[in-house]
């Protein structure tokens, strides 16, 4: 099994730094790096995949520095990117075989997977049809295929679910999650039900820092976190929204239901709740 490994790695844009001085080493497992727009995870997958180059630091695959591995750093790689380019005239068939030949897989192994390939993610009855017509949904479909046309060992998804609908993501997850048992897969998104329950390790990015990780379970029941319940005056609601992290409210009779996410309890009569990893999520996240 492959070991990937960021040693101070950093990206600067005109002064303004994206990926700032991260350390971080990832081995067999789904990864999920979670994080809002702008937090820098579509830069770091960008250097992680050799697309971008650090502006310090290195990228290393098996204490080898990737740009230094070349096309042998490829063959390894799967990558979908946030932006996935295609040719709109041509079929979903015809698009993977022309990826596939890019990827010098020979025709009659190219055959073969992406008839498997286009079966698993439900396109097989839409793959003599142009990718012009395709909905945004069937397009991300088409980019996860052709990020596993090369069987890779190193799986790099960002933002993988984008306008795929809810049934979709499930049966995506349900891949990703078998397809971490003999990889690295590093999956990045902003919504936390895309990892929750497939990700073997769980990276929380800000600012171009990774300002938490861990399992799942380490996760929610980190003792900085708390949640509580209280009912609050409708007329009190934006205050509590300006002074504390509210992840939910709904009415109740006359008054208003708020559940916050706090350290410290917000009213004497709060209750405390169950902390989820969206919780976790939305603390660190709007954490000074």
């Amino acid at each position: 099994m492959h070991e990937l490994r960021l040693m101070d790695i950093e990206k600067k844009y005109k002064g303004k730094t994206a990926v700032e001085n991260l350390n971080y080493t990832f081995h067999q497992g789904v990864y999920g790096l979670l994080g809002e727009n702008g937090a820098g995870k579509t830069t770091l997958m960008r250097m992680l995949c050799g697309v971008l180059q650090p502006t310090q630091g290195k990228v290393l695959c098996d204490d080898i520095e990737i740009e230094k591995m070349g096309s042998e750093y490829r063959r390894l790689l799967g990558y979908l990117p946030q932006d996935f380019g295609y040719y709109p005239e041509f079929s979903a068939e015809r698009f993977l075989q022309y990826i596939a030949a890019l990827k010098a897989i020979p025709k009659k192994e190219a055959d073969s997977k992406i008839k498997e390939l286009l079966e698993m993610v439900g396109l097989t009855k839409e793959r003599k049809k142009k990718l012009k017509t395709f909905s945004g949904g069937m397009l991300r479909r088409v980019g996860i295929a052709q990020a596993l046309l090369n069987e890779p060992e190193i799986l790099i998804l960002d933002e993988p679910t984008a306008g795929l609908d809810p049934k979709e993501r499930v049966h995506f997850r349900n891949i990703i999650s078998s397809l971490g048992k003999n990889r690295i897969v590093i999956l990045s998104t902003h919504i936390v039900s895309d990892i929750e329950y497939i990700a073997d390790e769980i990276l929380i990015m800000k600012a171009g820092q990774i300002i938490r990780n861990g399992i799942h379970k380490e996760l929610v029941n980190d003792k900085e976190v708390s949640v509580w319940k209280c009912v609050v005056e409708e007329k009190e609601v934006e205050e509590f929204q300006a002074n504390y992290t509210v992840s939910n409210l709904r009415p109740h009779e006359e008054k208003t239901e708020l559940r916050i996410v706090s350290k410290e309890a917000p009213t004497d009569t709060a209750i405390r709740g169950e902390v989820t990893l969206e919780d976790v999520y939305l603390y660190y996240a709007q954490k000074e």
